[in-house]
């Protein structure tokens, strides 16, 4: 199963609809790249916004100002996924990666409430971590991305060095194991009823979320369509 093409024409991902035949939950999955045309984030937008519920990669972007502001530096005609695609503003509830959904006006409410040391905390690690993502190729150019299917990340040579594999344990494999943790209670609370969630997270994760749908909870693909990232 391909979730990422990359050819001659461009960048475009997979969007994918998993369900079962015995019950009417859908789980819809949206295969992300951080950088893209604008178009691809309102198409994303556009499609989850016909969901019930979104599980969502990373958090909401007011947390996150000085990353948010990192994101926002292109000169090249593309957007960054924190700036162009709002989750928030589509009204639908939104399970985010760190835990289950927080109104906006408690969030508000929680800052309001930092002490000075927590605020000076909060924005030293905000900013460090604006350092690292771009270190690490987050604001990067997307053409520069191969196409991504489901064998290549199964056989994947593991990285070699200590931070190696470090990284890859905590970006890769533990965010993986969070996020079908997650999955597998949506479905064993909700399975019954007729919605769709939308899964809004990187590509590299949906490997992990199309082996445990298919093995633990016996989902099947039911529909895929291309969306394009970025035209050559």
């Amino acid at each position: 199963m391909q979730f990422i093409e990359s050819s001659v024409i461009g960048l475009r991902a997979a969007v994918i609809t998993m369900g079962r035949r015995t019950t009417p939950l859908r789980f819809v999955l949206f295969p992300m790249v951080h950088v893209g045309e604008r178009s691809f984030y309102d198409e994303v937008a556009a499609r989850a916004s016909s969901c019930d519920l979104i599980v969502a990669e990373g958090g909401p972007s007011d947390g996150a100002p000085m990353q948010r502001r990192m994101a926002g530096l292109r000169w090249d005609g593309l957007v960054d996924q924190m700036v162009a695609l709002d989750l928030e503003a589509l009204g639908v509830p939104i399970i985010w990666e760190g835990g289950t959904a927080e109104p906006p006006e408690e969030r508000a409410r929680r800052r309001a409430e930092r002490s000075p040391r927590d605020r000076i905390v909060h924005t030293a690690l905000d900013s460090a971590a604006a350092l690292a993502l771009r270190a690490l190729g987050r604001y990067g150019d997307p053409r520069d991305l191969p196409s991504l299917d489901q064998n290549d990340m199964h056989d994947r040579e593991r990285p070699e060095g200590r931070i190696d594999r470090f990284l890859d344990r905590k970006v890769g494999e533990e965010r993986d194991e969070r996020l079908v943790r997650t999955l597998g209670t949506v479905h064993r609370e909700r399975y019954q009823e007729p919605i769709k969630v939308a899964v809004v997270w990187g590509a590299a994760h949906m490997t992990a979320v199309v082996d445990v749908l298919r093995r633990d909870f016996r989902y099947y693909v039911q529909d895929a369509e291309w969306i394009t990232i970025q035209n050559n």
